[in-house]
């Protein structure tokens, strides 16, 4: 029988675990897999130990409580994996909900296409008061909107897909103890994002079979304060840091021209985005679009400033 560890990291948010416990408890089952769950705590300080306490009768033996101290997401994570005892590990948030037949899908993939790993769909779940220009603008705001959907499908991942997002992903264990963990120097805690597009590069790169799983579904909430242009600003200013970390290696470019640190190019597009959010008042969803441009630029900017100067005193 093969089993399946789910992997669930969760800091000072014990008021959701009753959510993603009771959607696993639902979970359709046969005869060829079961599952355990690891709760790992990364030093909480609410009620995280009590609820899950709460909810080891219903579970019988299959919910497993794990402490990290050193904060950041990463690093729960990791721990998770050490303990894991399945051949597959499954991801997801604390806040969640799974559809019934979100596990029995998951399996099926892997058995079906011999895949090394694979993204689920993530539908979003609007509080009743959501500001219209989100729910319509969705799409460009995947990030800040916890929101992966391209249909019910089952097909091979490929680009220009997005990297799939760690509230509902699963990959093979065998891939991480030959390519290594999560990076615990980027993603949250951090001040950057992309650990989860990270790893899933580097599952790419060593040439892993990854599908995405249409049918593997979960429901992911949109907190209120996510829905404005700030926090819209401030998650995109993280993800331009990733990338000068991830895709430039965090190295800056000697023959580039520098104005305080920042390259002249930067400066002339950030010109170009201010512009734009000025033309587009308007126009929503070309704002937005701007405006996660310039957020985003901000972002590379603060990292190439700070080697800049560093390596200028």
């Amino acid at each position: 029988m093969q089993l399946l560890t789910i992997i669930i990291a969760t800091y000072n948010r014990c008021y959701m675990l009753p959510r993603v416990f009771n959607s696993i408890l639902n979970q359709k089952v046969n005869e060829t897999f079961d599952f355990e769950i690891l709760l790992a705590d990364n030093n909480s300080t609410d009620q995280t130990r009590q609820i899950v306490e709460s909810f080891l009768p219903q579970f019988k033996n299959k919910l497993h409580y794990l402490f990290e101290p050193q904060r950041g997401k990463a690093f729960a994570v990791n721990k998770a994996i050490k303990e894991s005892r399945g051949d597959i590990l499954v991801f997801t948030d604390d806040d969640v909900v799974a559809d019934e037949s979100w596990l029995l899908n998951i399996v099926e993939c892997f058995r079906k296409h011999n895949c090394d790993g694979l993204g689920g769909r993530i539908l979003a779940e609007y509080p009743k008061h959501a500001p219209r220009w989100v729910k319509d603008n969705a799409d460009i705001l995947t990030g800040p909107i916890v929101l992966y959907d391209y249909g019910m499908n089952i097909i091979p991942f490929a680009k220009p897909m997005h990297e799939f997002l760690g509230a509902n992903f699963a990959f093979k264990k065998s891939l991480f103890m030959e390519y290594g963990f999560v990076r615990t120097d980027i993603g949250p805690g951090r001040g950057t994002l992309g650990e989860d597009t990270e790893l899933i590069n580097r599952f790419l790169k060593a040439g892993k079979k990854l599908y995405y799983c249409g049918n593997a579904v979960i429901w992911h909430p949109v907190e209120q304060n996510r829905m404005n242009l700030k926090y819209i600003g401030m998650w995109n200013v993280g993800l331009g840091r990733y990338r000068f970390i991830g895709d430039e290696h965090g190295k800056i470019d000697p023959s580039l021209v520098y104005y305080f640190g920042m390259p002249r190019y930067l400066i002339v597009q950030m010109f170009r985005d201010l512009l734009s959010l000025l033309i587009n008042i308007f126009n929503k969803r070309k704002f937005l679009i701007a405006w996660i441009d310039l957020s985003r630029k901000w972002g590379i900017i603060t990292e190439i400033r700070k080697i800049y100067y560093k390596d200028h005193v």
